[in-house]
């Protein structure tokens, strides 16, 4: 007797493998995954993929305009409408975060030229969702998870977005019903120990048999000192890229970050490697009680005194409160961002006078320690900030499973939907 097939997901936009991680912990066969950048396809398929059959490929949404487009892209990877249970993933979000559009005028008044190049940027950037809903009517899955910042409900194009998912037609002219739930949620309630917002919209077909979403339960809260306090000390710029873990793990949440592979070997611990910081920093770092950032009186006192000439003086504490911030092992951490590529200052150790490692930071975001990154620092900590938290996508997808007699069943259910595109 054949064993009954699991339940499947594709991931469009899908960066270093976050989501699809998560897809695959709650018990979900990969399709595809799909990104433009070349670095987080390696790292997907270096983590995610099998010999001689990668996980993810490299191509630019942007560039699929039509029904047609789509499914000849999936076509010549034995993808085919029915194939489908879950569409997942979001587009990049630069222009629908308020950080990212700050910017974005910003360099739009430097110049002529810079207007006309980030508005060619941002159009196309905000189009991508448009990409979304085609492989959305090519597809037509029982589900969809479309990701993104929260600001994006406030961005002008979100209507625009709503009124494409509430008017989807496959190709034959079929009108495609989904039940949509938009909100915004916390990843730290789903285990993960980041106040990381994100903006998610669930959307199921009506005619598929579902009797409804229930969404994911809320988990208990994980700190940073439960995220972090098992990993070896380290001094600043350390660049050991391959260590063995000193000691057990002393949370459960270490000890699923630790969970051996498939070998069922100890899984070594990669990417503990951290930025080197001169002796002024070292010095502030070491002053600074957890919980403290660069506003705060003592901060300021503190690098003064280390340095009257400090080159932080020049920073406005009204504009960079937290520009320095040394996290709280007591709580949650705050957002991990891709601008880890340029400076962590806004993530210093809670304990050690140092900023995080590429490990503590992927750790923050419930990246397991046999997910390895690239052995450098900038390349890495872009890839952990701009990722979905697994934990939150594995939520979301045990929550569909949970609601989905077909899904949860273990059986194959894809198939039964190639009758909602004729």
């Amino acid at each position: 007797m054949n064993s009954p097939r699991k339940p499947t997901y594709l991931d469009l936009f899908s960066g270093c493998g976050g989501l699809s991680l998560g897809f695959r912990q709650a018990g979900y066969q990969p399709l595809l995954a799909i990104d433009w950048d070349p670095a987080a396809v390696n790292c997907h398929n270096d983590n995610l993929g099998e010999p001689n059959h990668p996980a993810a490929i490299q191509q630019d949404l942007s560039k699929l305009r039509t029904h047609d487009d789509v499914a000849a892209l999936l076509e010549a990877r034995g993808i085919r409408p029915g194939d489908c249970d879950v569409l997942a993933g979001g587009p990049p979000c630069q222009s629908f975060s308020l950080v990212g559009r700050t910017k974005v005028r910003a360099l739009m008044q430097s110049s002529e030229e810079r207007k006309n190049t980030w508005a060619n940027i941002t159009a196309t950037r905000t189009m991508l969702f448009e990409a979304y809903a085609l492989f959305l009517e090519h597809l037509a899955p029982r589900w969809f998870l479309f990701e993104n910042v929260p600001a994006i409900k406030s961005h002008a194009i979100f209507g625009q977005i709503i009124d494409r998912f509430n008017n989807l037609n496959s190709p034959t002219g079929r009108k495609l019903t989904y039940r949509l739930s938009a909100s915004n949620y916390w990843a730290s309630d789903f285990g993960v120990p980041q106040r990381r917002r994100r903006f998610l919209m669930v959307g199921y077909l009506e005619d598929a048999g579902i009797p409804g979403w229930t969404p994911p339960q809320r988990r208990p809260a994980v700190s940073v000192a439960d995220a972090l306090s098992d990993l070896p000390d380290i001094p600043s710029g350390h660049k050991g890229h391959r260590l063995d873990h000193p000691i057990p793990p002393r949370t459960e949440y270490q000890a699923r970050m630790r969970e051996p592979g498939a070998d069922k070997q100890p899984v070594p611990l990669y990417n503990h490697i951290t930025r080197r910081h001169n002796a002024d920093d070292l010095a502030l770092f070491g002053r600074m009680r957890p919980g403290a950032k660069f506003s705060d009186h003592d901060v300021q006192e503190a690098i003064r005194a280390i340095n009257p000439d400090h080159k932080l003086l020049k920073y406005s504490v009204e504009k960079f409160q937290d520009k320095l911030h040394r996290l709280d092992p007591s709580r949650a951490a705050w957002t991990v961002t891709a601008h880890l590529q340029k400076d962590c200052y806004k993530f210093i150790h809670y304990s050690q006078p140092r900023t995080i490692s590429v490990r503590e930071a992927a750790r923050l975001q419930s990246f397991p320690d046999s997910f390895v990154f690239p052995p450098t620092l900038g390349p890495s900590f872009r890839l952990i900030g701009n990722a979905v938290p697994p934990l939150l996508a594995q939520a979301f997808a045990e929550s569909f499973r949970m609601s989905d007699p077909e899904l949860s069943s273990g059986g194959r259910c894809a198939a039964t939907m190639q009758h909602n595109l004729l």
